[in-house]
């Protein structure tokens, strides 16, 4: 299986926006971090903030995943530049597989394609954050080579 990057077009990002809003908003309402009421809002509103000019939007990247051998959009992912740093690092925001591909080895192959992605264009360090809840993408991350590195706690104060 090949993995192939493409630049996120215009209607495959309003398609995006439309899934992985309301999937933030609930990631941040189930770790306790935001109450039901105000989180599709504020879920809307770091979007926008973020993605200013579009899936074009300076130091953001956004690809559909495709199997380059079926030619088959397989699922999506986001990245960000941080240009900040000394070391050239990349923060993988978002990342997923569509539901009909999962199980087939896309998601462990997409990350492996990134990697080289990213060394050619001689980023030195890729990071993510990830709800801990989340076991199935803390394993899958761990057997791709990620490790953690920090530990956000929180707790409810009533």
């Amino acid at each position: 299986m090949t993995i192939r990057f493409e630049p996120m077009s215009d209607n495959d990002f309003q398609m995006y926006l439309r899934k992985v809003i309301p999937e933030y908003a609930t990631e941040y309402v189930h770790a306790g971090s935001w109450h039901p009421d105000e989180a599709m809002a504020r879920a809307r509103d770091q979007f926008q903030r973020i993605f200013a000019h579009g899936p074009k939007t300076p130091n953001q990247t956004l690809y559909t995943v495709w199997d380059a051998g079926k030619n088959v959009k397989v699922g999506m992912l986001w990245y960000t530049l941080d240009a900040s740093r000394k070391r050239k690092t990349v923060f993988l925001s978002d990342f997923f597989i569509f539901m009909e591909f999962h199980g087939k080895g896309y998601e462990e192959q997409t990350l492996t394609a990134l990697d080289e992605e990213l060394r050619s264009q001689g980023i030195q360090r890729l990071e993510l954050n990830l709800f801990w809840h989340n076991t199935a993408e803390r394993e899958m991350y761990e057997k791709t080579g990620f490790t953690p590195v920090s530990i956000y706690y929180g707790k409810d104060l009533s």
